[in-house]
């Protein structure tokens, strides 16, 4: 795919899953890596995996807000543009409104949704300036409807949509291009990471990531597709799933997909 040729990637949560293999899927593209997450040493492990591409790592914890904008200065000081930004970063949360405290609500809203905004705002006057640049943010089908013990996660990446579907509307006149991924299940150490009621991180990767989740490779390749035809939103999930047919409920039968959500049990995925 010459489109990634030569081009400036900034893909945030680099370290692990989705934007780990996507830095090693676009470095066998040709593409110029700047590669964002907490864990250096796991960033010095994907930049090995991408063999002779042009890498270049910038360790940074997105949770630090006020630190966002000397984290672009630094790149941008570095790299000089940025073609290309992909918000990946984020952390999941499974737990039910009642028994979840406030603080959990407040980092998750500032990882997944607080961080994606700074950061956009970043790199958009450069964008906007060259009057080129492509701005792709990984959300999640809890973008595009909840179900039980999601509120924590779900609303954060609701909020994603709206940001971004405001930003599109925007940017357009100034040849930017925006780009929605929503990936469902995808076989990633994302359920791990998680956040529980109080915090602390889940520990298991069940509930369907493991057992029904897409190849990581597999949906990379369906992201990386999307990036280059410039699809507004793409839902990472199997044609033929359930997942799909609760994203078609939502859209066209709201009132039944809200009577499937009180159903259904994540827990017996």
């Amino acid at each position: 795919m010459d489109y990634y040729k030569n081009k400036v990637i900034w893909i945030t949560g680099a370290s692990s899953g989705i934007g780990k293999e996507l830095a090693i899927q676009l470095s066998k593209l040709g593409a110029i890596l700047v590669l964002t997450a907490r864990r250096e040493n796991e960033l010095e492990k994907v930049k090995q995996l991408c063999g002779n591409a042009e890498v270049h790592l910038f360790p940074f914890d997105l949770e630090n807000l006020e630190g966002i904008g000397a984290l672009y200065n630094a790149v941008i000081k570095d790299i000089k543009k940025i073609d290309i930004l992909v918000n990946n970063a984020g952390i999941s949360a499974w737990s039910s409104v009642n028994e979840t405290d406030i603080e959990v609500y407040k980092k998750v809203m500032n990882m997944n949704y607080m961080s994606v905004v700074s950061l956009t705002k970043s790199v958009l006057p450069d964008m906007i300036k060259r009057r080129s640049g492509q701005i792709v943010t990984n959300t999640s089908l809890s973008g595009k409807f909840g179900s039980k013990k999601r509120s924590v996660y779900a609303a954060a990446k609701h909020a994603l949509h709206g940001f971004i579907d405001s930003l599109r509307a925007e940017v357009h006149e100034h040849n930017i291009k925006v780009n929605t991924i929503a990936p469902g299940y995808v076989n990633t150490d994302i359920g791990i990471k998680a956040l529980v009621e109080d915090g602390n991180p889940y520990g298991k990767n069940d509930r369907g990531h493991d057992s029904k989740g897409l190849k990581v490779e597999k949906a990379v390749k369906m992201i990386i597709s999307a990036i280059k035809n410039n699809k507004r939103e793409v839902l990472v999930i199997p044609i033929f799933s359930m997942l799909m047919f609760a994203s078609l409920l939502s859209r066209f039968l709201p009132g039944l997909a809200a009577i499937v959500a009180r159903n259904f049990d994540e827990d017996k995925q």
